[in-house]
């Protein structure tokens, strides 16, 4: 059994984290959970680290006080709009021909997959192995042990800037933990809630946090296009404390209570009770005006989430559908705005599902897949050295066996 793992997302708006073990009857457990709000970042990038590191360590307390122990290390979440995942290939010829791939040559052959000529601010943060050639047979998953006298590998790569992710490691540091692995959130969000089948058929997951919107796209049972938009809740918070003229913590009760992404479902008739600035006593307003405000901006976001898409070549081509999460994803109606912007393709909602004890939890996606792709992805490639450094580590998406 591996060992038990704590995964952490630190979001716009809120740290999320969790522990998670291979216990319970389905191999799997989530056996704590935490968050904590906090501002420490904006849009997606960190712009206040003595605030990520406050908020990062409040939620790291509160779940160390259910474990009934420390937490000295965490996975972590990579998210935001310098993040950049591309596909490259690897090969290495087996020599003598003829004998059986070994470990340490798909290990060899990944590592020159990842030979990558990036500018001097960015660095590799994860690489995930898609698929194996073995000679003239391509579709290969596990290839040690066949016989081969050339291996190729499609390799999905990850890369930041530099300086984001020294910020973001610091962030943990500065409280005395370590950081185990960095992973891409919306690949995390993706394994949150996608089913092994929506992976392997072909799917999209869109994680509507408070900063920004990552998207990631699975084909095949391996992600293969990433992207994140500038857009998120904190924009729909922020138009309606404008238009309506309130204060920001009006606006979000209003957006959490009332909001609508969707105005035709809305009654003319309906009206909601609204603070506005300058005044002691709140009045009543149509509710569809406040839901006209929440979808025009939603409607801008499907617009972003459609140009990802089709950009990435795959659109009209994901028989799992898209899945919408994350906190902002929970307005009503959002599913048939992303159905009109994005037709013939299947929209649903999900929010992850931590179990008997904790239930759905909007918001967790990230850090639920965090621990999956810890705990139940395949860790044959990885490096048997305690020591090895973290960014060296690679991983499928492969169920263990």
């Amino acid at each position: 059994m591996s060992k038990p793992v704590v995964a952490l997302d630190l979001g716009g708006t809120r740290a999320v984290c969790l522990a998670a073990d291979m216990g319970g009857k389905e191999g799997f457990q989530v056996t704590a959970y935490a968050d904590s709000p906090g501002k420490g970042f904006r849009r997606g990038v960190l712009n206040d680290l003595e605030e990520a590191s406050r908020m990062a360590d409040a939620a790291l307390r509160r779940l160390e006080t259910d474990l009934g122990h420390s937490v000295e290390s965490v996975l972590i979440a990579v998210s935001g709009g310098t993040v950049e995942g591309v596909t490259n290939r690897g090969m290495k010829m087996i020599v003598p021909k003829g004998r059986t791939v070994t470990h340490q040559d798909v290990l060899e052959v990944i590592n020159h997959s990842r030979s990558l000529v990036l500018p001097p601010d960015r660095e590799q943060f994860q690489a995930v192995p898609r698929t194996f050639r073995v000679d003239t047979q391509s579709d290969i998953e596990r290839p040690v042990g066949m016989t081969a006298s050339r291996l190729e590998v499609d390799t999905f790569i990850v890369s930041a800037q530099t300086s984001i992710l020294q910020n973001l490691e610091r962030s943990i540091t500065r409280s005395g933990r370590r950081v185990e692995q960095m992973v891409l959130g919306s690949l995390a969000a993706g394994i949150g809630v996608l089913s092994d089948e929506d992976i392997q058929l072909g799917a999209a997951v869109v994680d509507i946090g408070g900063g920004t919107t990552d998207i990631a796209i699975f084909i095949e049972g391996s992600v293969v296009q990433t992207a994140s938009v500038p857009v998120g809740g904190d924009l729909v918070t922020s138009d309606l404390s404008k238009l309506l003229k309130t204060s920001p913590d009006e606006a979000e009760r209003l957006k959490i209570q009332h909001a609508q992404a969707w105005a035709a479902g809305v009654e003319e008739t309906e009206t909601v009770d609204v603070l506005q600035l300058g005044h002691t006593i709140a009045r009543p307003m149509q509710r569809r005006v406040l839901c006209e405000i929440v979808e025009a901006r939603m409607r801008e976001l499907a617009v972003m989430a459609r140009q990802q898409i089709e950009r990435s070549g795959w659109l009209g081509m994901l028989p799992g559908g898209l899945v919408l999460t994350g906190g902002s994803a929970q307005a009503g109606g959002i599913h048939r705005l992303f159905e009109e912007i994005i037709p013939n393709t299947r929209v649903r909602v999900a929010q992850p599902n931590l179990g008997p004890t904790f239930g759905e939890v909007p918001g967790a996606a990230v850090a639920l897949g965090i621990a999956r792709y810890a705990l139940q992805c395949d860790e044959e490639l990885a490096t048997a050295e305690e020591s090895h450094p973290w960014r060296d580590r690679v991983r499928t998406l492969l169920r263990r066996r």
